[in-house]
């Protein structure tokens, strides 16, 4: 999780105390007006509502195989939340007044924010990045099946694919009842490699040639194509540019210099957590919301290749 989402649970756990001290201390005693309506807004407004805002920013978009389409809401919308809320607390007594108003239409706005925010990510396909011509080695086809291409529409235009899917863990798709099963389901090729953990630009690589044979020319190490091309988990070598693909945990043993930038972006959790022996850069820049050009920029930079 990144600084805000994690911030959403910790405000929501937060508010959940504050509700749960002012519901003992209703049940004690006559409460003023203003503490019932503390109590009712701390636990619908503060707990529930920034529970889900939290949970929501960083599981849904990872379910849909996608980034958050404005992650520059986040923070803005996390300080709106609070002040909406804690203004509206501090303002009950004095309703209806100028000030709750204000706050409460903070409130609302807040709320419309992860709406649209997460809407908009579900909803609206990701731009795909345009590639560079001198970037791509030359005479190189451009390639017709992309990580964002669904499994099922890949299966229906070129039945050839099969072996190779099956070829890289997915045993079932060799059963034709469930290719026909798969066919409906909306996943995508960088889902599906994400849920088997798969090299997704290697199994694009070997798809692309599945459907159009050619003699693969290899971009000259250190440009910029050869180290945007993510290389076959496991096999990251000394001098070798640093991809979208590589493993956290051999990108640690081969360019220990690295840990400051993982160190920056992840924290400490991350040179204890397991997930490093499985994890790619891909995979880890978009569990926290980073993004990936720029870690592999900074890595390749402290790797010095």
């Amino acid at each position: 999780m990144d600084r805000y989402t994690k911030g959403f649970v910790v405000a929501s756990l937060a508010y959940f105390f504050l509700a749960a001290v002012l519901g003992i201390r209703m049940g004690g005693a006559d409460a003023a007006g203003w503490a019932k309506f503390a109590h009712v807004h701390f636990n619908l407004l503060g707990f529930m509502s920034m529970m889900i805002y939290g949970v929501g920013y960083f599981i849904l978009p990872r379910f849909n195989g996608r980034t958050l389409h404005w992650p520059s809401w986040v923070p803005i919308h996390f300080f709106i939340a609070n002040i909406g809320l804690i203004g509206m607390v501090a303002t009950a007594p004095e309703r209806p007044s100028t000030g709750f108003v204000l706050f409460s239409a903070l409130s609302v706005i807040s709320a419309g924010m992860f709406a649209v925010n997460l809407g908009a990510t579900m909803l609206i396909e990701p731009r795909k990045e345009e590639e560079v011509e001198e970037d791509r080695p030359a005479g190189k086809p451009v390639p017709k099946i992309d990580p964002d291409m669904r499994v099922g529409e890949i299966l229906t235009r070129w039945p050839e694919t099969v072996d190779v899917f099956v070829g890289h863990g997915f045993s079932s798709l060799a059963n034709p009842e469930h290719r026909e099963q798969v066919k409906q389901i909306p996943i995508t090729l960088r889902m599906a490699c994400q849920k088997h953990n798969v090299d997704l630009d290697y199994m694009v690589s070997e798809l692309n040639e599945a459907i159009s044979p050619a003699p693969a020319k290899t971009a000259p190490p250190g440009t910029k194509a050869a180290a945007g091309k993510a290389s076959k988990p496991g096999r990251l070598k000394q001098g070798e540019p640093i991809g979208a693909d590589h493993i956290l945990g051999d990108i640690l043993s081969v360019y220990p210099q690295t840990e400051k930038v993982f160190r920056k972006y992840y924290g400490d959790g991350c040179f204890s957590c397991p997930g490093q022996a499985t994890e790619s850069v891909q995979q880890s820049a978009m569990m926290h919301n980073v993004s990936e050009k720029q870690l592999l920029s900074e890595l390749n930079q402290a790797a010095g290749v």
